[in-house]
């Protein structure tokens, strides 16, 4: 299966870099907290998920 990377360092080994699903679902947590702050976290949660796609 093919592999996709969200932040990748040069010089580093490919198992050290983030990839793009954690990256994703650590993103969409973190929106999600600042968007229950004025009651809209599942949309800022959709919204982490699909910051990186196009």
């Amino acid at each position: 299966m093919k592999q996709f990377f969200a932040h990748s360092v040069e010089g580093k080994a490919q198992s050290k870099w983030q990839g793009l699903g954690e990256h994703l679902l650590n993103v969409a947590e973190l929106a999600k907290k600042f968007g229950d702050e004025f009651g809209s976290g599942e949309w800022a949660y959709l919204a982490g998920l699909w910051h990186d796609k196009y």
